[in-house]
């Protein structure tokens, strides 16, 4: 599997796609894997200055990924679906509110940026 099980659209116009990754790792258990992402493009706005604008789009490109996993493991077949819907409905829960807010993509565009510069500049 590895199927787009769930979007959500955020009112801070951010996008986030669920994709479903479970496999079957022994016999009847299977690790149940869901991957988010969502793409924020960059904008002169999240960033204090110019200069840190432009060595965001030097470091990180036009845009920045949202990326999280969620696994649970050791699920027998029979479970999967529930165990896939209580982990979704955990990240609706606690990361969604704080993501639906307007300062969220800038949030996250300035720590990608910091983590750059941190990791000396590569990408």
């Amino acid at each position: 599997m590895n199927s787009c099980i769930r979007k959500f659209l955020l009112s801070n116009g951010l996008v986030l796609v669920v994709h479903d990754a479970t496999r079957r790792y022994y016999e009847d258990y299977h690790l149940v894997r869901l991957e988010i992402a969502g793409t924020i493009r960059l904008c002169e706005e999240f960033f204090d200055d110019a200069e840190s604008f432009a060595a965001a789009r030097r470091l990180l490109g036009e845009t920045v990924v949202y990326r999280r996993v969620l696994e649970r493991m050791g699920v027998p077949y029979n479970q999967i679906g529930s165990v896939r819907e209580v982990l979704i409905r955990n990240f609706e829960n606690h990361a969604l509110p704080y993501m639906s807010d307007e300062g969220f993509p800038g949030k996250l565009a300035r720590a990608e940026l910091a983590a750059a510069l941190k990791k000396g500049g590569l990408k």
